[in-house]
């Protein structure tokens, strides 16, 4: 993931930091080089900003009114959503109805056609089978004020959604508040006989029934599956059969403590904080990333959609208040997505939160005793390469620091913050070291979050937006990882794919793999995004690429006494080889005999693959990998595509479209 500033926009940052640097002298730098800590740096380019007049957040007040809400604009859309609805094109007036109502003022004189919209919305997502949807959005029209006149309508279309879902009872009360709502209706009499009429026709049926109930078949977001075996003791979201352990080459890094077999889950972790890429704001749920049908808004902004209303308290009641007006400014900053991590890590928590949590923050890289869930603290420890920075480096992202720091003292995130003053208070420096802290750490830290998209009959992996995961950040890379991951909204699932022994190390991959890219080309992507030189076996053994692999006239066997690899030509008549390495000999007919059978089970597998049943197809994936995990060892080529084919059926089970 891009860590630095884009260049798009009318007023990028990196534009604005270019300008500060010019600025600075020799002695500036020599200063600013001295300095010991982080609040100290917070307070050097911020006491330089203000004499430079620079530390304005620089939003301007026309993008603000732009991201507010547009009546007129909102009408619009709801007379296109209309046209469509009279079309019976209801997928496009629900899309209409939607943006007219992320558009609509919440204001008292705007409520009415704000409950109108919802309604009219409802009745798209009822044609549409969207039943719950359709309850949902009937809920909003009657809280908004829906006029008492209409209400027949909606009560009408309650009942019929609430038949549909099997939920009887319900239903029955809202075909009887259909008829009372038909009292206050404004049709002609012959109207009003007619459809008390109907809605009488319903009752009797239904009042036949002496065991009317709710059944309700509302659907449920997928359940995040259950780890292997038991909760980790220390690190609650990993496995049991997982440990984290230490040493001074590779830090702290996962190890399987006893043997795994293949696509068990061992890590569900939910993110500490993450960022909807700006393009997804009205397709997926701010909050939770997943994909919206009928979009709630915010009451003050239109820049941002969430999939219901618990989403929607949670990021009013933490980051969205603070970020609502904040948008037009961060937007237009042009700041990279692990930036604006940074940030919401930050607005997401009070900052009472952060002080009480001052003394907790002791630097270590060493496993802990208990990995709190939801603590910055496990944050806050992760790898920051803060030695083999340069000046230059830490400068840019102090200035960012600041720059969100402003953002926050706009907001009144501090009590008594004074922007003329050329000193922070201590807990202006305080929160402003953390910013600069997360910046540090998100650079190595963050991690994608996608969601499958059907792409020219094809399913594409998109990315939508960034999370932080203090727990799956303790994996390391290797080109050749043993688990793949997938998210579900922003709760991220990592399994194995492949068999795992006891004491072998937990790797997933941190961007280049050895199937698609030369040893060469993946060390320099790796030492310049993660500045590592990669010692992984792929890159110490050198091992073929895809395409190398077709070339290969060998086999490796694995020797049945000390499991390491026998190289047997393809053509070769033995049915005994000698293992180099622990002089024994080991028996060929058995691995022979698996690679006989592998293409046919292959094939029955990968039909099922290509026919979308990953469900079924995965299982078969995973007997056809442990045969030959068990005689083969990797690089293989029929071995990874095995494993690619795994990784795909996984996937699946993730975010979608």
């Amino acid at each position: 993931m891009d860590d630095e500033p884009a260049s798009l926009g009318r007023k990028p940052f990196s534009v604005r930091h270019n300008r500060f640097r010019n600025t600075l002298r020799s002695s500036d730098w020599d200063e600013f080089i001295g300095l010991v800590d982080d609040k100290q740096k917070i307070q050097f380019v911020y006491g330089r900003l203000l004499a430079e007049d620079d530390t304005a957040t620089n939003g301007d007040d026309d993008d603000e009114r732009n991201s507010c809400k547009n009546g007129d604009k909102a009408l619009e859309m709801k007379k296109l959503g209309t046209e469509c609805f009279q079309n019976t094109d209801y997928r496009k007036a629900l899309n209409w109805y939607s943006l007219a109502v992320l558009h609509c003022p919440q204001t008292k004189d705007w409520l009415i056609q704000l409950s109108i919209l919802y309604a009219n919305r409802s009745a798209c997502l009822y044609h549409l089978q969207e039943y719950d949807l359709a309850i949902s959005d009937i809920r909003q029209a009657f809280d908004n004020g829906y006029p008492a006149y209409l209400q027949y309508k909606i009560h009408d279309r309650k009942a019929r959604c609430l038949l549909a879902t099997k939920q009887l009872k319900s239903a029955l009360e809202s075909f009887r508040a259909t008829m009372q709502a038909l009292d206050n209706s404004n049709l002609s009499l012959d109207q009003r006989r007619k459809r008390q009429l109907d809605v009488q026709v319903m009752l009797t049926m239904m009042a036949k029934d002496k065991n009317l109930k709710n059944e309700s078949t509302q659907a449920e977001r997928r359940k995040v599956p259950r780890l292997y075996g038991k909760q980790n003791d220390a690190y609650p979201a990993i496995s049991d059969a997982v440990s984290i352990e230490y040493n001074e080459q590779e830090g702290r890094h996962a190890v399987a403590n006893q043997n795994v077999p293949v696509g068990k889950v061992l890590l569900a972790e939910r993110a500490y904080a993450s960022v909807l890429l700006r393009e997804f704001c009205h397709s997926n749920c701010t909050h939770c990333f997943i994909k919206i049908v009928a979009p709630l808004p915010c009451p003050n902004c239109n820049r941002v959609a969430f999939c219901g209303d618990l989403c929607m308290k949670i990021a009013l009641k933490s980051y969205h208040a603070i970020e609502c007006q904040l948008l037009p400014t961060l937007y237009e900053a042009t700041l990279s997505i692990t930036c604006l991590i940074a940030f919401r890590i930050i607005t997401q928590r009070p900052l009472k939160y952060f002080m009480d949590l001052q003394p907790k923050l002791n630097l270590t890289q060493r496993p802990v005793k208990k990995h709190e869930p939801n603590s910055y603290v496990n944050l806050y420890n992760l790898v920051t390469h803060r030695k083999m920075r340069s000046a230059q480096d830490i400068l840019h992202r102090a200035h960012v620091a600041v720059f969100y720091l402003h953002c926050l003292k706009k907001m009144n995130y501090f009590t008594n913050c004074n922007d003329k003053t050329r000193f922070l208070t201590d807990d202006e420096l305080f929160i402003g070291s953390l910013l600069l802290h997360n910046l540090l750490i998100l650079q190595f830290n963050t991690f994608e979050v996608s969601e499958l998209q059907q792409q020219n009959n094809e399913q594409q992996t998109v990315f939508i937006g960034g999370s932080i995961y203090p727990t799956l950040a303790l994996l390391n890379h290797s080109c050749d990882p043993c688990v793949v991951r997938y998210h579900q909204g922003t709760t991220v699932i990592v399994h194995n794919i492949r068999d795992l022994r006891a004491g072998e190390a937990i790797t997933e991959n941190y961007g280049p793999m050895f199937m698609f890219h030369p040893r060469e080309d993946r060390q320099q992507k790796l030492k310049i995004r993660y500045w590592f030189e990669c010692n992984c076996i792929a890159c110490c053994q050198n091992w073929p690429t895809w395409e190398e692999m077709k070339m290969d006239t060998s086999l490796r066997i694995r020797c049945t006494n000390c499991l390491n690899a026998i190289k047997v030509k393809i053509d070769s008549m033995q049915f005994v080889a000698y293992c180099k390495i622990c002089s024994k000999n080991t028996n060929l007919l058995a691995a022979l005999k698996v690679l006989q059978d592998t293409e046919n089970k292959y094939a029955v597998a990968k039909q099922l693959m290509d026919k979308h049943d990953y469900e079924n197809a995965l299982p078969k994936f995973m007997v056809l990998l442990s045969l030959l995990h068990r005689h083969m060892v990797p690089p293989f080529r029929d071995y990874h595509l095995c494993q690619q084919a795994i990784r795909k059926c996984m996937l699946s089970f993730g975010n979608k479209k």
